[in-house]
């Protein structure tokens, strides 16, 4: 059977509502530092940009991290 790896980077936020949200990119380049993204999460944040039904979703910077997971296939008809 088949194992499918994949890795994502998920940047969580508060939002106004009090609530987190996670902001994921599946194609993000690896390695990236701390401060690229405490860098890169404060300045979407300062952008206010991104809204749903009333929520400003990415307000505060709550932690980054990359994310793995495998699948590993057991029956395919």
């Amino acid at each position: 059977m088949n194992n499918e790896e994949k890795m994502v980077l998920q940047l969580r936020f508060k939002g106004s509502d009090e609530k987190v949200h996670t902001f994921s990119f599946p194609k993000a380049v690896s390695g990236l530092t701390t401060e690229t993204i405490a860098e890169a999460m404060n300045a979407i944040a300062a952008l206010g940009l991104f809204d749903r039904k009333g929520v400003t979703l990415y307000v505060k910077a709550v932690s980054g991290a990359y994310v793995k997971t495998t699948t590993q296939e057991l029956y395919t008809a």
